[in-house]
């Protein structure tokens, strides 16, 4: 062949190959709907992984309507009908798709034409089949009975228990699986995703080496490389954390008279090691180590109190969440509801006189809070932040930012100028300096006893003065105690919250560690080595 001859074939085959990919892989995302049970009305199309992506929304008209849009690679979005409660969600990607349902029952409604969903629904049916197996719906409704005479025994909780871990781990295995056989699934990204949440840099790399190197490039994975080579720098191993505390062990003190003490949402400890409680109605209780009841002030705040601090002379700092009107949209429509607006803080002496108030800016709740060194450190669920005040002015002098709060909670403490937070949205403990610089890390979710269990724990942390580190998980309650050789269960803890709720602990100079209970009031575990 002529090398002119050569290269305009060539070209030509360049040419169908460049056309035939543009024809294979749209430039746009289409979404055609065709809805029962509703002939007008506005369909409403939202972005679920970037919340500062606007809604978009479409007319409905004799039950059709339409999207167009263009998606830089697939995403989760959210479809509702303005005035409906029913809503799905669904992998939006640049393909014609449809939908076709009934507007009553949004949440069954069947998507085709998008490949990416196509195998997220060749899971979802797996994983059900799996869910059905174990009969897990009528498992949750025994298991959360809200009925006393209805409620299951000890025995069979813990036996329900162990059923839903089988699940759980056999639904993982099927998402792992699906990984392996569709390394070249952009859902297969998304699954390494959810897999490795709160997991070790070291599980994420792992997961991510099972994926095609084209999907392995996309964004989305690129962006879970960039967080574990930061999530290294920080990554350490308790023994090279704990050097000192070794083979730390504790139990419960049955002498302690702990069960009066009730509606103790958070806990402080006074330079004499009483106990400095306070209570749901904003009193505060003094306790001593026995678990007597020393004294008791009203604190008489307008805000809703939430968190308390002691400073080395005894005053008592009470911290109180401001509530307010707050307008906020959803499903298209807006409305006024009751919401956090600031935290206000009344300092008091340890016989319950007002010594001075502080007005702290920046955040809208407060969940947690100590003060040392002449700094008031507030921790701020809300805003996902843990801000640090001049204790004299209130003036804000930095903070720690884009933690992983889950279910309105978050909590920390101090020692030597560290801060280490129970940082459970990310199942794992960091610590800062008070600048806010990451200093260490340790955790990851799981079931094992170095691991954090549940849908988001530790719920509290603190140190020890021998150094070591004890942590609290909720739901089952679990508190674990790391000295150098790794953690160790507390034996004889019950139950002391049910569901997604913060436990407060304290620990005293004598590393006592003091638990409370809304219900069950207070629980006093010691060192027995």
């Amino acid at each position: 062949m002529k090398p002119t001859l050569f290269l305009r074939c060539a070209a030509i085959t360049l040419l169908i190959g460049a056309l035939t990919a543009c024809k294979n892989e749209p430039k746009s995302f289409s979404l055609t709907g065709t809805l029962e049970g509703i002939t007008d009305g506005k369909a409403i199309l939202m972005s679920i992984e970037n919340r500062e992506t606007p809604a978009d929304t479409a007319i409905i008209e004799n039950g059709k309507f339409a999207f167009k849009d263009t998606i830089a690679e697939p995403s989760l979005y959210y479809l509702m009908i303005e005035g409906k409660r029913s809503m799905t969600y669904f992998y939006a990607e640049n393909a014609e798709m449809t939908v076709t349902g009934h507007v009553d029952s949004l949440n069954n409604a069947i998507f085709t034409g998008g490949k990416t969903q196509d195998d997220a629904n060749i899971l979802k049916n797996k994983t059900k089949e799996l869910y059905e197996k174990y009969n897990l719906e009528e498992l949750q409704k025994e298991l959360y009975q809200r009925v006393d005479s209805l409620k299951a025994t000890p025995e069979r909780e813990a036996e329900i228990t162990e059923i839903i871990k089988r699940y759980q781990e056999e639904s993982r295995q099927l998402s792992e699986n699906f990984i392996k056989e569709n390394p070249k699934s952009y859902y297969s990204a998304i699954l390494v995703g959810q897999l490795t949440s709160g997991k070790s840099a070291t599980e994420i790399e792992r997961y991510i080496s099972m994926l095609d190197p084209k999907i392995a490039a996309t964004a989305r994975v690129t962006k879970m490389r960039q967080q574990t080579e930061e999530m290294k720098k920080t990554e350490v191993g308790i023994d090279s954390l704990i050097t000192n505390a070794h083979d730390l062990a504790y139990m419960v003190d049955a002498a302690f008279a702990g069960k009066d003490h009730q509606e103790v949402i958070y806990l402080s400890i006074l330079s004499n090691d009483n106990i400095c409680a306070l209570k749901s109605d904003g009193s505060v209780r003094i306790i001593d180590a026995k678990g007597t009841k020393v004294s008791e002030f009203k604190t008489k705040m307008t805000s809703k109190a939430s968190a308390i601090a002691v400073d080395k002379s005894d005053n008592i700092y009470v911290f109180g969440t401001v509530m307010g009107k707050k307008k906020v949209e959803a499903r298209g429509k807006t409305s006024e509801i009751d919401a956090p607006v600031g935290v206000e803080c009344v300092v008091f002496n340890a016989k319950g006189v007002i010594v001075r108030e502080l007005k702290l800016a920046d955040i809208i709740s407060a969940t947690g809070a100590r003060v040392a060194e002449g700094k008031i450190m507030v921790a701020d669920t809300r805003t996902r932040m843990i801000a640090i005040y001049n204790a004299e002015t209130g003036e804000k002098t930095s903070a720690i930012e884009k933690l992983r709060t889950c279910c309105g909670i978050l909590d920390f403490s101090i020692r030597n100028n560290e801060i280490l937070v129970a940082n459970l949205g990310a199942f794992r403990v960091n610590g800062f300096d008070y600048s806010g610089k990451p200093t260490i890390s340790f955790g990851q979710r799981g079931n094992g006893i170095d691991d954090f269990h549940g849908c988001c724990n530790p719920v509290s942390v603190a140190f020890l003065s021998n150094g070591g580190i004890v942590t609290v998980e909720k739901d089952p309650t679990r508190i674990k105690v790391y000295s150098k050789e790794g953690a160790k269960k507390v034996e004889g803890i019950e139950e002391l919250v049910k569901g997604c709720a913060y436990i407060p602990m304290a620990v005293d100079t004598k590393d006592n560690v003091y638990l409370a209970s809304k219900t069950g009031g207070l629980v006093k575990c010691i060192p027995t080595k």
